[in-house]
């Protein structure tokens, strides 16, 4: 079996990861698929659990799958288009009576079929959830029959279009025979990440669980309980200095224009457009023109054109590896393709420490369930 890569010295412990508890071995174990994984951000949290088999990793991003080769060999990963997936391709490989099923399926346009009686126009509207990436996540929940479903978005489902999409996405949600269905929109900040990120989590399960809850935070702002939140000084301090010395930390070759311009954003700031010389004016600044804040929590990565938010004292943008370390993903992982490439990889994945919050929360409902 391949090895995984790992560097030579590495630069830091991933103190972004809780240690594992020591489990005894009478500890069920629970099977898991995880559908439009990305890089695994989301499996990767729940494998950290050591409770979980996953049985199928499913992307249709060829990069994802190359990251998988690389990084986890062992993990039954496959580059497939999931609105393909029918019972048979399941029944081909072994998977049965799924226990969880998670799963991130990308924000797309989203078209509209009929309508509905009413006399406001977008509520008249009917969303076309089936045919949605949405809407293929929730078919193999009905093909699959998992006794938990877990689903991550962005925030801002739950507003789009005046709030009435989320509402045909529930509705079709709630389709589902069986299933008590929930959401809630979270931010990883609460849960141990150093970052600002809120995400919509649907899920719901079969097995009779009435309480259908989240995990409760454990990170806060005045550190309550003894824990405050990660900031990114925290995440990334020590690697100042050490750009180009491994993978994935080569900073991108900024223009002497943009970095005149970064030079005048200030730590935690903005851009300050009214006070720009004319020869650094632009149209627009846009996310990428922010300034992370060394004693704070990082903003949300979500990556530019091939760049993430600028570094809090350095005037260029963060490298893939100091967004990595952000998302909370290990020293050890190695990301592929091209730098744009790389930057969706890392932006668009669950931080695996805000997976394995979840994990630990479904593994106790699962556990009370089997009793």
């Amino acid at each position: 079996m391949q090895t995984r890569l790992t560097l030579e010295k590495p630069l830091k412990k991933d103190s972004n990861k809780e240690p594992k508890a020591n489990l005894s071995e009478n500890k069920r174990r629970y099977t898991l698929v995880d559908l439009f994984s990305g890089i695994g951000g989301f499996h990767n949290g729940f494998l950290e659990t050591d409770r979980f088999d996953l049985k199928l990793a499913v992307d249709f991003n060829k990069e994802c799958a190359l990251f998988h080769q690389l990084n986890f060999p062992e993990l039954p990963f496959e580059q497939m288009d999931v609105s393909k997936i029918e019972k048979a391709f399941y029944k081909k490989r072994n998977i049965s009576d799924v226990d969880v099923l998670i799963g991130g399926p990308p924000c797309q346009g989203f078209s509209t079929i009929g309508a509905r009686a009413s006399s406001n126009q977008e509520k008249r509207l009917k969303y076309d959830i089936r045919n949605n990436l949405i809407g293929h996540f929730i078919e193999q929940v009905r093909i699959l029959r998992p006794k938990y479903f877990l689903m991550e978005n962005v925030r801002g489902l739950t507003t789009y279009k005046g709030g009435y999409f989320f509402t045909d996405v529930l509705e079709e949600f709630n389709s589902l025979k069986g299933y008590k269905v929930n959401y809630k929109i979270l931010n990883a900040v609460d849960y141990g990440v150093p970052q600002n990120r809120q995400r919509t989590f649907v899920f719901g399960n079969r097995i009779g669980y009435d309480i259908n809850d989240f995990p409760e935070p454990d990170h806060f702002e005045n550190g309550a309980n003894g824990n405050k939140y990660k900031t990114v000084q925290y995440a990334i301090g020590d690697l100042v200095g050490k750009e180009h010395n491994f993978p994935n930390h080569a900073p991108l070759v900024h223009g002497e224009i943009n970095i005149q311009r970064y030079k005048l954003i200030p730590e935690g700031g903005r851009m300050p457009e009214d006070k720009l010389p004319p020869e650094l004016y632009r149209k627009n600044f846009g996310s990428t023109f922010k300034r992370l804040h060394r004693d704070k929590p990082s903003l949300t990565m979500v990556p530019g054109h091939n760049a993430f938010p600028i570094h809090p004292i350095l005037n260029r943008s963060l490298t893939v590896r100091e967004a990595a370390r952000i998302q909370t993903f290990s020293d050890d992982l190695i990301f592929v393709g091209n730098r744009q490439s790389q930057c969706i990889q890392v932006g668009n994945a669950v931080p695996p420490l805000f997976a394995k919050k979840w994990a630990n929360h479904i593994l106790n409902i699962l556990d009370e369930y089997a009793q």
